[in-house]
């Protein structure tokens, strides 16, 4: 229905109702559902319902030389982060990190999301410019780069596969939901440790929603920050409706960024659409 009213004639995957385990449909299925859109000339874009887990285990049955000989849009977060860093990497698609169907749009009204989620697939201008006053300026600056990022936990488990994030010269946005601030400082300093900070441009965080200290005294995500970047000389910000929030912004992947953190603006050199 909220697919409907912007005007999108929704198509559902075959499998879309299957169940395996704690996986919608086994690997096969719901690999076979992405390749069925994929090869369907009557299907522009592909928007994952949710997310959830085992993106990673349909990877492998995917084909890339027909996704990349049948470019669609794909739009999806937090477990599909893996499905969009395998799409840019072997098939040369350009996704877009944005709300999905059941798990945003099914959970809230959410109607700035909605407009700039159906204006940017629709090539409007307008949606290009991004701003969020709720932000907090953890270092200032101004950066240009492409951009590219996800699901904290997923950025991390791509490392070391033939889906590894490429973060240099990007600029890096990174969102996680209900995890314990510890291990948002694990996942974050192991990205530091794989050299993923190293030559990133600039990094927005989201709102990481429900990631909180276990304990008094265990600080916040600034203080975690603060141990990272002792002597940040790129532009920072935090608290930015990316992934699992109440409003979420869709962002196309690579697509060249001017990142200014004093006024707590993106502004998107296209919309990834053609």
């Amino acid at each position: 229905d909220v697919i409907s009213k912007m005007g999108f004639q929704p198509v559902l995957g075959r499998k879309i109702y299957s169940h395996s385990r704690y996986f919608a449909g086994d690997d096969l299925q719901r690999a076979q559902d992405i390749m069925d859109m994929v090869r369907n000339p009557e299907i522009k874009a592909v928007f994952c319902a949710r997310g959830g887990y085992g993106t990673n285990r349909v990877l492998k049955h995917l084909d890339a030389k027909v996704i990349r000989a049948n470019a669609k849009i794909f739009v999806g977060s937090s477990d599909i982060t893996i499905l969009l860093h395998y799409l840019y990497l072997h098939c040369g698609v350009l996704g877009f990190h944005g709300p999905m169907v059941v798990g945003s749009f099914g959970r809230a009204p959410m109607p700035q999301s909605r407009k700039q989620f159906r204006n940017i697939l629709m090539g409007e201008a307008s949606a290009k410019s991004l701003h969020c006053r709720n932000a907090k300026v953890f270092s200032k600056g101004i950066a240009t780069g492409k951009i590219t990022g996800g699901c904290l936990t997923l950025l991390c488990r791509s490392l070391g596969t033939p889906y590894e994030i490429q973060t240099r010269n990007r600029i890096l946005f990174i969102e996680d939901v209900s995890e314990p601030l510890y291990k948002l400082d694990g996942m974050l300093w192991q990205l530091k440790a794989a050299g993923k900070f190293k030559g990133v441009r600039g990094i927005i965080f989201g709102e990481m929603v429900n990631c909180n200290p276990q304990k008094p005294g265990d600080g916040k995500l600034e203080d975690v920050l603060a141990s990272l970047f002792l002597k940040p000389d790129i532009p920072i910000l935090t608290h930015c409706p990316i992934g699992h929030s109440k409003e979420i912004w869709t962002l196309p992947f690579e697509t060249q960024t001017t990142f200014d953190a004093s006024t707590k603006s993106l502004e998107l050199k296209n919309c990834g659409v053609k």
